[in-house]
């Protein structure tokens, strides 16, 4: 099964608000892999298009310093990281519009996730959109409760 987050566009209305949901399929997207340029403009990721053609072009100039095998493994290597984290640049880009997540959920494919969606909405089972993360003192987000006391700055500190 995949996942899938449900993101609500800032409009008015609950009912336009559903009409426009978007759905995000985490995963390997080979797409983004197989034509980097075409799937970052097919989603409107105009920033990380500018990002993709600057480090195209400095690959190309540094090409007369380096060999032609290692051009093509750093670009596979660009090509597989951006494949991989793509539905994190389209939570991203829909974030930075002001869109919320509404819901994650698994589903065998996309029609089977609004299925699940919209039957949960029907039944009254929506769930409420995610708190807004509380700043700490370190700049980092946390969802937990203050406590007053600074929290280190480990990973995987709970």
């Amino acid at each position: 099964m995949r996942s899938f987050t449900v993101h609500l566009p800032p409009l008015v209305s609950e009912e336009e608000r559903l009409a426009q949901a978007v759905f995000v399929r985490d995963g390997f997207h080979a797409v983004a892999l197989l034509a980097p340029p075409l799937w970052l403009l097919w989603y409107r990721q105009w920033l990380g298009l500018a990002l993709y053609i600057v480090a195209m072009l400095v690959l190309d100039f540094s090409a007369e310093y380096v060999s032609v095998w290692a051009i093509l493994i750093v670009n596979l290597l660009f090509g597989i990281g951006l494949a991989l984290e793509a539905s994190t640049l389209r939570r991203w880009r829909l974030d930075a519009r002001g869109w919320q997540m509404a819901a994650a959920l698994s589903a065998h494919d996309l029609e089977d996730a609004e299925l699940r969606f919209f039957s949960g909405l029907a039944q009254g089972n929506r769930r409420p959109v995610q708190p807004v993360p509380a700043i700490l003192q370190n700049g980092l987000s946390s969802t937990r409760p203050s406590t007053g006391a600074a929290t280190p700055s480990i990973i995987g500190y709970q």
